[in-house]
């Protein structure tokens, strides 16, 4: 219908982000905000790629703080046929999906009043993976992160090639990790407790992800979350663990420790 607008409220449909319309997102908006910028928070979605369905998992958070969720949907076969993992990984195809979302905060600003030089990032899984990626390249833009059971994960070790170290982080990059902005962005990471399986999680040489050291970290998920505490904690961040008992590979089962880290945020 022209001249059809959708409302700035409840459940958004998604939108196309101007800069990079290959990737869509959808925000949860609490009814009644005011004029004055709201806090966001952005939840990232995992392999599934279900952002709808974590935009409702966070929707009563999303209310009782008054902020904003926008969830980005990065879909298979937007940059290559082989993409699916390209946006767990920072830099994929020559793509950099960290600043694809920045183009996607910088889209939903547009549309509504939204405090976005800083905000809250959460994932799990394959959006655990994209959030401590984002971590490293853009600590500046970040108050608070949850990463949640990664599957694969990158430590702090200049031993080791990206994507399992940042031994040439520079080089793919452009500069070094900016250590001292990741001290100031509170890290929450979160792993169920019975996250034990090893087979999906095995990348043996010759494996399309593959580089030296990739399963340097561990064989679990439980481990390799611990791994990544304990480089974190070593470079200065400081980092808090929850392993939540009795959950496997879950996000609804983490999200109650997640919700609890994202309401120390607000005071609660």
């Amino acid at each position: 219908m022209p001249g059809w607008r959708p409302a700035m409220e409840g459940r958004t449909p998604f939108f196309a982000c101007a800069a990079e319309p290959r990737f869509p997102y959808c925000l949860y908006v609490p009814p009644g905000l005011g004029p004055d910028p709201a806090p966001l928070i952005v939840a990232v979605h995992g392999s599934d790629r279900r952002p709808e369905a974590l935009r409702d998992l966070m929707a009563p958070f999303c209310d009782r703080h008054r902020a904003v969720l926008l969830a980005p949907l990065f879909p298979i076969g937007s940059t290559a046929p082989d993409d699916e993992p390209g946006y767990k990984f920072g830099l994929f195809r020559g793509l950099r999906y960290d600043q694809a979302l920045l183009a996607m905060v910088a889209d939903a600003a547009v549309r509504l009043p939204l405090a976005t030089d800083r905000f809250m990032l959460t994932g799990f899984s394959g959006g655990g993976q994209f959030a401590l990626r984002f971590l490293m390249l853009q600590p500046h833009r970040l108050s608070a992160v949850s990463i949640g059971a990664p599957g694969y994960v990158t430590l702090l070790d200049e031993a080791l090639p990206w994507w399992a170290g940042t031994q040439d982080f520079v080089a793919i990059f452009g500069h070094p990790p900016d250590l001292d902005a990741m001290r100031r962005v509170a890290v929450h990471l979160v792993v169920g407790a019975d996250d034990l399986e090893t087979d999906v999680l095995r990348v043996p040489e010759g494996h399309p992800l593959w580089v030296r050291g990739a399963e340097h970290a561990g064989p679990t998920r439980v481990a390799r979350i611990e791994a990544l505490q304990a480089s974190l904690r070593a470079a200065g961040c400081a980092t808090t663990l929850d392993r939540v008992p009795g959950v496997e590979h879950s996000q609804e089962g983490v999200w109650p420790a997640v919700e609890r880290f994202l309401d120390a945020q607000f005071g609660g």
